[in-house]
């Protein structure tokens, strides 16, 4: 299995989209499942638009991080 930030084992795939891939997690610090998403931009992308992109991601892995949910 391959694992993330020496932390995150990847399970499965939960889905694809646009910007990339949702992928089920187990983060093993913590002892439970998340998501994680891989970014996918296509290489001609320039570096504004990436940083743009980045910025997006991390406001709504925030977002998500503030749901109190049994989910």
């Amino acid at each position: 299995m391959t694992h993330v930030a020496g932390r995150y084992q990847l399970v499965e795939v939960l889905g694809r989209g646009g910007m990339g891939t949702v992928w089920r997690a187990r983060d093993e610090v913590l002892g439970r499942d998340v998501a994680i998403k891989e970014l996918t931009l296509p290489p001609h992308v320039a570096a504004a638009e990436r940083a743009t992109f980045c910025a997006r991601t991390i406001r709504e892995a925030r977002s998500a991080a503030r749901l109190k949910h049994p989910g």
